[in-house]
């Protein structure tokens, strides 16, 4: 019987930004033990050394790197960090991005711009730099994360929404114009995820079924389920993908 491995992990370089909790967790803790060293990058150091304890503890490796990506002297920290300590990367994971509520006739031009300079912008100037880093190196991965909730309409969620959009238009554009250097860029679009956030919003009985009502799996996923996927993109498996958006919602998007 055949048995398969991902493949093209293990001694690999990756960067995870928003490395702390939640879903960037899950992927440093995976891509770790698939034998990837890995640059962690979230705004919160203790949080960050936890994670990265945790994961040397189990042999892997695991570097802490505090920085605020929507900061450019934070991401240049960062990139010379990660140069500094592996000499380049072969995977950067998007990952960082915050979730704000606000009725959109209250929104002001500000805090517009400030949600994009936190859930977008960065997604392109850290796939920019790295993306020269992967040219010299032959090739390289790079998955952003984007949301289901980018291809809906969601009541005080502007910034998020057109947010994740831009998060796609971006992938495809990059994947067109860097699949000549072997490097390969996807999204993947989660929907509700076990996070703190969404555990928390799971705790109200109302507010539970009125969201798995929507979802055809009739549950949520778990944070490990898209780890598994952002693994997979990075892969030689996944060689002959670039510029998809890979939703993982149960089915939420699709259903009637």
């Amino acid at each position: 019987m055949r048995t398969m491995e991902l493949s093209g992990l293990k001694n690999r370089n990756a960067v995870v930004t928003g490395a702390s909790r939640g879903i960037g967790k899950a992927i440093v803790e995976l891509l770790a033990g698939s034998g990837v060293r890995v640059i962690c990058c979230a705004r919160n150091q203790s949080l960050l050394e936890q994670v990265c304890d945790g994961v040397q503890k189990k042999g892997g490796i695991a570097v802490p790197v505090k920085a605020d990506v929507s900061s450019v002297e934070d991401r240049q920290h960062l990139i010379e960090r990660a140069a500094r300590e592996f000499g380049g990367i072969d995977f950067l994971i998007n990952n960082a991005g915050v979730h704000s509520e606000t009725d959109s006739l209250e929104l002001s031009d500000e805090e517009f711009r400030q949600g994009m300079e936190i859930n977008f912008f960065p997604m392109f100037s850290l796939a920019r730099e790295f993306g020269k880093q992967m040219i010299a190196r032959g090739g390289g991965k790079i998955v952003n994360m984007g949301s289901f909730w980018g291809r809906l309409g969601v009541r005080r969620h502007l910034v998020y929404c057109v947010s994740k959009l831009a998060v796609e238009a971006m992938t495809r554009c990059l994947a067109v114009e860097w699949a000549r250097y072997n490097i390969q860029v996807n999204t993947v679009g989660p929907g509700h995820i076990m996070t703190d956030m969404s555990k928390a919003a799971m705790e109200d009985e109302k507010t539970r079924k009125a969201i798995l009502r929507r979802i055809p799996a009739k549950r949520a996923g778990e944070p490990d389920e898209v780890a598994h996927l952002v693994a997979f993109l990075c892969s030689q498996e996944s060689n002959y993908l670039t510029g998809h958006i890979y939703y993982i919602d149960g089915g939420q998007q699709i259903a009637w």
